[in-house]
């Protein structure tokens, strides 16, 4: 079954880390299992079939079948999200009043940067492929 479980890992893409984390299991539990050291139990079997429900569970405890049920539940269907979604941005109200721009005068640019400079501590700008700077104050 380690070997069923290590294959499902590197098929999700996911990480023994992240995998613990989802799981809610100590990381070590699932080192333990994917190096043969402990054998998952029933609690373990059934927190990964729980949280993915698309993984045959006969697959899973048997190596027979396909590894993924092709089931996907209400729950994990983005077809079923996406209405509630579309459906709840509709409700939410639109701001009552126009927001208003605070527009500096050009001769006062100066005086109100110098101003923001003592006050920020450090700004992070995070870019869209995930990477990010952090500037701090000198």
């Amino acid at each position: 079954m380690k070997d069923r479980i290590k294959n499902f890992i590197e098929v999700k893409g996911i990480s023994a880390g992240e995998l613990a984390a989802v799981l809610d299991v100590q990381r070590s539990n699932i080192s333990h299992i994917l190096n043969g050291r402990n054998k998952p139990g029933a609690s373990f079997i059934e927190k990964l079939l729980l949280e993915f429900p698309d993984l045959n569970a006969r697959w899973l405890l048997t190596g027979e079948g396909d590894m993924f049920s092709g089931q996907v539940t209400p729950d994990n269907s983005p077809q079923q999200k996406l209405p509630i979604v579309e459906e709840t941005i509709r409700q939410q109200p639109l701001a009552e009043q126009p927001v208003k721009k605070n527009i500096i005068p050009e001769e006062n640019i100066d005086k109100t940067i110098s101003a923001l400079d003592s006050e920020i501590d450090k700004m992070v700008i995070i870019y869209r492929d995930g990477t990010f700077n952090i500037y701090k104050q000198r």
